[in-house]
């Protein structure tokens, strides 16, 4: 199984078919630094060396490039999805928090993979998942060129859903022109958490509409290796999730249509840690 951490509730968008229960948390929950650290280093020791780091958006957090310097002097091969806004500029989130800027090259040498998203070719499309009224597609591609500058690693990510799934083909048209981006990952959409299952009717696809465009994104890329598919079989139980109250649970498609996630323990709990640990090594 693979390691997800969320280090951050705040988001730079706030997506209908979020999987993260952040926002289910109480506001301002955050994870200490040095009981990440303490449970990464302990999970290094026993075997686990990759890990990513989610939220929320990471970069949110104040001390996000702290802890990826930390984190990395353990060991870890780290992988980082975010919205990646603050690349550009200072990201004004509330009438009470200004989000710095953050250093593109800081990013880019200290995390070995970048996942970021562009789940439509359009702002129109785009927005139907992240909603916004920003100039959305221009920026993600400006993040991922700015990243690239620096020699970054950078992943795309792609929900497909019902709005996005007659638009595969124009934002695969996006990608190939990113001829420097190391994956592209197209996720079937999955209602994990609240605001997924809330918002499954709007964007729920079945296993056949998935697979048919596999198929067809597969053939006009001529069998990249770098294009990713990854359905809800290929998801099922592959992750430990840790949120930002330091729960850790197993994603898992027994419990989609379930309030409660099925909890394996608790960072903050060191008793905890060899149980954790023994679900990531499954």
């Amino acid at each position: 199984m693979h390691l997800n951490i969320f280090v951050s509730q705040k988001c730079f968008l706030y997506c209908k078919g979020c999987y993260s229960y952040s926002r289910e948390e109480k506001c301002g929950q955050e994870l200490e630094t040095d009981i990440i650290l303490e449970f990464l280093k302990y999970a290094y020791n026993k075997g686990i060396k990759k890990v990513t780091i989610c939220g929320g958006d990471p970069l949110t957090r104040k001390d996000i490039v702290k802890l990826l310097r930390k984190i990395k002097k353990i060991g870890y091969y780290i992988s980082l999805d975010t919205l990646g806004t603050s690349i550009l500029k200072n990201v004004k989130l509330d009438l009470k928090q200004t989000i710095k800027k953050t250093s593109a090259k800081d990013i880019a040498s200290l995390v070995d993979m970048i996942g970021i998203p562009i789940d439509g070719s359009t702002d129109d499309v785009f927005s139907k998942f992240r909603p916004t009224n920003k100039e959305i597609v221009k920026e993600q591609i400006d993040i991922c060129n700015k990243l690239n500058e620096y020699g970054a690693n950078i992943c795309i990510n792609t929900v497909l859903h019902k709005d996005n799934i007659e638009d595969i083909f124009e934002i695969a048209k996006i990608v190939k022109k990113l001829n420097y981006i190391k994956k592209w990952q197209i996720f079937e959409f999955e209602p994990f958490g609240k605001f997924g299952r809330l918002n499954r009717h709007l964007f729920e696809i079945n296993e056949n509409e998935f697979l048919k465009v596999k198929e067809q994104i597969e053939a006009y890329f001529c069998n990249d290796k770098r294009i990713q598919f990854k359905n809800s079989k290929k998801r099922d139980g592959a992750y430990v999730l840790v949120d930002n109250s330091g729960y850790a649970y197993v994603s898992s498609n027994c419990n989609l249509l379930q309030e409660n996630r099925q909890i394996i323990g608790n960072i903050k709990e060191q008793k905890d840690w060899p149980i954790i640990v023994r679900y990531l090594k499954s």
